[in-house]
């Protein structure tokens, strides 16, 4: 038998995980009925040590301060959050739900939800705006709201709202009360901004020039301060908080789990970055190992649309917009 390794699996693991694989394989042969599901293509990227579900979910007992890094358009990681939160509800545990989906000043009308003991998640939806916000269908994100409403999860809206959002890009926020909550006076070292500004001209495909990027990188940082003071402040009022967020804003390195850590003062923190990729080729090693620095785990799962050359596209409308 031969046996191929992520780069997630190195030195003494796979001596490890040889043996263990080899034992197991030899167990299922006469019991595995033919349709059993595969394990889950989950790593702890510290020791590149691959997963169950399960130990996932003892690790995640009792940390305080959860982050799920999704694809937004991924069917499977929304299911893979609502289990991970449906396992931690088992536990014992009721953290605070923080959602990047929804703005701050949509909180009003979430508090007023609750107020009214619904846990309809439909209504819930209704209540904050969702079909009008452009995110995902609902019906993506519903198990997750309808286990955080039936276990009574505080709600909790994360995001920045649109005229904040401008005024940062202009410079001119006015919103004091706001600008000190989020500590965005307060200098964010070099590294972490020139890492944001890498992703930046990457996600534009090199289409902006990078002195042009300096409005969208002060956006990124105080939305991802905006997630992070959110789950600190709702986790001094329940038993910890969860991010339901994009896998850049789940980040240690440069997303809100930096800032939750590093400007506000976060302890017990635990990143999970659901990731796409072919399993085949990541069980077969050809993955890139994702650094320690960015998540504590990460999650493959088979991508969920067909491979689109987004870049194309984007230089398709610079070009139709340059000819307006």
């Amino acid at each position: 038998m031969i046996i191929s390794y992520p780069p997630h699996i190195t030195g003494r693991w796979r001596g490890v995980l040889g043996i263990a694989l080899i034992v197991c394989f030899a167990a299922l042969a006469d019991t595995a009925p033919a349709s059993a599901s595969p394990p889950p293509a989950l790593f702890e990227t510290e020791t590149g040590e691959p997963l169950s579900i399960d130990r996932l979910a003892t690790d995640l007992a009792d940390r305080r301060f959860v982050l799920l890094g999704e694809k937004h358009d991924n069917p499977e990681h929304h299911d893979i959050q609502a289990d991970i939160l449906r396992r931690m509800i088992a536990a014992g545990r009721k953290p605070a739900l923080v959602w990047e989906m929804i703005e701050r000043g949509k909180q009003p009308e979430i508090d007023s939800f609750v107020e009214a003991e619904d846990t309809d998640p439909d209504a819930f939806a209704d209540a904050v705006g969702w079909a009008e916000s452009g995110w995902p269908d609902w019906k993506f994100y519903r198990p997750i709201a309808e286990l955080a409403l039936t276990a009574g999860l505080p709600m909790v809206a994360g995001n920045l709202d649109a005229d904040t959002v401008r005024a940062i890009s202009r410079g001119d926020m006015t919103n004091t009360d706001l600008r000190a909550a989020l500590r965005l006076d307060e200098a964010v070292p070099e590294s972490v901004r020139d890492a944001l500004l890498d992703e930046v001209y990457r996600g534009h495909c090199g289409l902006i020039p990078r002195t042009k990027l300096s409005p969208m990188v002060a956006v990124q940082i105080a939305r991802d301060a905006s997630l992070a003071e959110a789950m600190v402040r709702s986790a001094a009022m329940a038993d910890g908080a969860v991010l339901i967020a994009g896998g850049q804003h789940a980040r240690r390195d440069t997303g809100a789990g930096y800032h939750l850590e590093q400007r506000f003062g976060g302890k017990n923190i635990v990143s999970i970055g659901l990731l796409e990729g072919d399993l085949e080729i990541v069980w077969a090693g050809e993955e890139h190992a994702i650094p320690a620095s960015r998540f504590d785990y990460v999650w493959y799962t088979d991508p969920a649309h067909p491979k689109k050359d987004y870049c194309a596209d984007l230089k398709a409308r610079f070009s139709n917009f340059t000819k307006d």
